[in-house]
């Protein structure tokens, strides 16, 4: 059953919906088809029923069906996992800010995870790889076309797409659910009212996640921080805030 789901998320390219219809309609698949995909990947993988699998991914909305991946899954097993945020628009305090932020969740031995590969979030994986962190990425594209040296011991790269070659506004959001649900926090450094890294914030509420936000100033142009601690999230007050349970 691995190989037919494998099969499936290959053909309908990662599609959620276009998988479990397929299972759902019994679609027939015969071994030389299965066998000819299986053989044609070259990266690893596991399926939602693998022993492998991550568990907490399982509690989240539509959980992915395969997971493509570079690297070693053990690094998700600590759960010491931070979601790390914000806007592909950053200024200068944003890029200093998730330097401090992510230099001090390595320091604690944190794996620090990435949706995104600009702005804020490219920042963050620029600094965790200098720092020799343990980085999780999670793309909504192909995994391999990413740059990334996937054998590096400390990197994890993710995807639910195999050959996907460009992102699209969909799978950007939909992808984001994955960086979440294999988080135990998420940290928003800044962004703007209406941007739409604001759809992590969405997936932790619904996943009941911990949610720190950095807090910006009055004239700031980030708004959507502000308002996102006015709604509830929690005010980001200490560096200690990232690392105390």
């Amino acid at each position: 059953m691995d190989e037919v789901l494998v099969y499936f998320a290959v053909k309908y390219k990662g599609n959620f919906q276009k998988i479990l219809t397929a299972l759902q309609n019994k679609e027939r698949v015969s071994n030389e088809e299965r066998k000819k995909v299986i053989e044609s990947i070259n990266c690893n993988f596991t399926t939602i029923i693998s022993d492998d699998y991550p568990n907490f991914l399982k509690e989240i909305s539509c959980p992915p069906f395969v997971l493509f991946y570079k690297g070693d899954l053990e690094t998700l097993n600590s759960y010491n996992t931070i979601n790390i945020v914000g806007t592909e628009n950053n200024d200068i305090n944003g890029e200093e800010m998730t330097k401090k932020v992510v230099n001090h969740l390595i320091k604690n031995d944190k794996t620090v995870i990435v949706g995104n590969n600009e702005g804020i979030e490219k920042i963050a994986i620029d600094t965790t790889l200098k720092g020799k962190g343990n980085l999780v990425v999670i793309l909504n594209k192909g995994i391999n076309d990413y740059l990334i040296d996937s054998n590096n011991q400390n990197v994890l790269i993710i995807s639910e797409y195999l050959n996907r070659k460009e992102s699209t506004k969909e799978t950007y959001l939909f992808s984001k659910r994955i960086a979440v649900g294999l988080s135990e926090k998420v940290v928003v450094i800044e962004i703007e009212e209406m941007d739409k890294a604001v759809v992590s914030v969405k997936h932790a509420l619904d996943y009941s996640k911990n949610i720190l936000v950095n807090p910006m100033d009055l004239d700031s142009k980030y708004k959507g921080n502000n308002k996102l601690i006015k709604e509830g999230a929690d005010v980001l007050v200490s560096i200690n805030d990232l690392v105390d349970n």
